[in-house]
C-alpha cells in the first residue's frame, strides 16, 4: 500500500561521462527535475568523487555553437533548449575535465505499488558508474593517462613520491555505494 509515502519528487535519470577517458568514465544518476546547475555541479562533484577545489561551467553544445548557462538555471530549462537532451559540465577549466550530461530518462518512476515509504529513493542516488575518478591535480585526461603510466613505472624519479601520495590507486575501482554514500550528503 502507497498511500503513507511522502509525496516524491518527479526525477530525472542522468550519465556523465568523463569526456575522452578511455576507458570510459561515468556515473549514472537519479536527480530531482528541480534541481539547478549549481546543485548539480554538487552532486556531479560528489557522484564522480571530485574535491570541488576548481572553478566549474555549464554549457549546452560544443565549439561555436556553445551556449553558456547560469548556475541558477534548473536543469528542466537546460534541457528544455539541449538538441538530443545532452549538455556538457567542465570542471577546472585549465585541466579541461569536461564531461557530457545525457538525460537518459526524464520521467523516473521512484516507486512501484510494493514500495514502502521506508525503501523510497533519497535524491540524489547514484544507481550505477565504470571506473575510479581521476585524482585532482593529474592535469586533465591527457595527465592523467601520463599520471597512471608512472604510477606503474618503479623506474619513473617520481615513482616513490606518486606512491606515498595516492597509495595503491586502482583506475579501474568503482563502489556506486560509496558514490551514494556521498551524494546523501550533498
Amino acid at each position: 500500500m502507497t498511500s503513507d509515502l511522502p509525496n516524491l519528487p518527479s526525477a530525472y535519470q542522468l550519465k556523465v561521462v568523463l569526456t575522452d577517458s578511455e576507458p570510459e568514465i561515468w556515473r549514472r544518476i537519479l536527480v530531482p527535475q528541480n534541481i539547478t546547475l549549481a546543485q548539480l555541479h554538487q552532486v556531479s562533484q560528489q557522484a564522480m568523487g571530485w574535491e570541488n577545489l576548481h572553478d566549474y561551467r555549464f554549457q549546452i553544445g560544443l565549439a561555436s555553437d556553445k551556449v553558456e548557462c547560469s548556475p541558477q538555471q534548473s536543469i528542466s530549462e537546460v534541457l528544455a533548449s539541449a538538441q538530443e537532451k545532452t549538455f556538457y559540465y567542465t570542471y577546472d577549466a585549465a585541466s579541461g575535465w569536461l564531461h557530457r550530461i545525457e538525460a537518459e530518462a526524464l520521467e523516473v518512476k521512484l516507486i512501484d505499488q510494493s514500495t514502502s515509504a521506508s525503501e523510497a529513493f533519497v535524491l540524489p542516488v547514484c544507481i550505477d558508474g565504470a571506473m575510479a575518478c581521476p585524482p585532482e591535480g593529474t592535469g586533465g585526461v591527457w595527465g592523467y593517462d601520463d599520471f597512471l603510466d608512472r604510477l606503474e613505472d618503479p623506474n619513473d624519479p617520481d615513482y616513490l613520491t606518486l606512491i606515498e601520495k595516492y597509495g595503491a590507486f586502482d583506475p579501474d575501482a568503482f563502489d556506486v555505494s560509496v558514490a551514494t554514500a556521498r551524494l546523501q550528503q550533498v
